[in-house]
């Protein structure tokens, strides 16, 4: 009797695991929707497919909007779940995630490649030089552009205060990138020649002591080159820093006032040493008076190098710098 009904049950428990099995070969078991830890978007808008994995048909569906461009934004993972069940979506996995990092891709125009673009621009407008001009920017860093937009940079309208150096201008990367509006200032430099150290009175100028920067040329008219300042001397004290001027400097004093010197009298390819005391100061060149001490009379020489005079017949007076 046992052995009857164990017969007459085997069939359908067979037949059962059977159907199973063709069931499951025939359908397999759909992915379940799973929450992404980040998504990387390009358009202005973030889909059900961009933060949901295995979202089905509806992965395009609109939830949020978009960070701007090369932004990130962090999205609540439970408001995705919510945005998902009204969108149809149901039974969404978020594992350990509590919010999503949504990044906007972006093309990114670098400050140097605007700053490049509008120097060019406003060289042409000022009459001078690109790389003699200082560009900045009120909003400064990259430039943001869509990802589809792979042209160059152009600017489309630019305006500049020659006076001030304003502008103002809109610059654009082909017809699918939004045109951008930039502000800032373009102003004409020139190399400033400034003391690298305190210079006392009388200190001559070597390339150490030089120290070269670019500054507005508007605030420094009479700038000195470094070939101009090198090897003359302070004609007073200059802190270190300070612009170097024309005005400043003067050549090296030889003579100086009150001091001894060496009195020469030359003619007809002779010469005559005397000791003789300044009455002047004097750089190299210069017409200075002088008293022999012999003779205490007052003779007016060339200095023609440290702590000499020297006085010929045919001796002419040299501007005083």
């Amino acid at each position: 009797m046992t052995r009857h009904l164990a017969f007459r049950l085997a069939p359908p428990l067979l037949i059962a695991a059977a159907l199973s099995a063709a069931a499951a070969f025939a359908s397999p078991a759909r992915a379940q929707p799973t929450l992404r830890a980040e998504a990387l978007v390009v358009s202005d808008v973030v889909t059900l497919g961009d933060l949901i994995e295995d979202a089905d048909i509806r992965s395009g569906a609109a939830l949020f909007r978009a960070p701007d461009l090369g932004k990130t934004g962090s999205v609540p993972a439970a408001a995705v779940i919510e945005a998902a069940r009204r969108a149809g979506v149901a039974d969404v996995v978020a594992g350990s995630i509590t919010e999503i990092a949504v990044t906007r891709l972006s093309r990114e125009i670098g400050e140097a490649e605007l700053t490049d673009a509008i120097a060019a621009r406003a060289a042409d407008e000022l009459g001078a030089r690109a790389e003699d001009l200082r560009v900045t920017l009120d909003a400064p860093g990259p430039l943001h552009l869509d990802p589809s937009a792979p042209e160059r940079l152009a600017i489309e309208r630019f305006a500049v205060d020659r006076r001030s150096g304003r502008f103002e201008a809109v610059v654009t990367a082909g017809a699918r990138a939004a045109p951008r509006r930039l502000t800032g200032s373009a102003v004409e430099t020139v190399e400033v020649t400034l003391a690298g150290r305190a210079l006392a009175r009388g200190d001559v100028i070597g390339d150490a002591d030089l120290v070269v920067e670019r500054r507005p040329r508007a605030q420094n008219p009479d700038a000195m080159a470094p070939a101009e300042a090198r090897g003359l001397a302070a004609r007073r004290s200059l802190r270190e820093g300070q612009p170097l001027r024309d005005s400043d400097l003067m050549r090296p004093q030889h003579v100086d006032r009150g001091a001894f010197v060496t009195l020469v009298y030359a003619s007809g390819g002779m010469s005559l040493s005397l000791k003789a005391k300044a009455l002047q100061s004097g750089a190299q060149g210069d017409l200075v008076s002088v008293q022999n001490l012999q003779s205490r009379r007052t003779v007016s020489g060339v200095v023609t190098g440290p702590s000499e005079v020297t006085v010929t017949a045919a001796a002419t007076a040299v501007a005083r710098r």
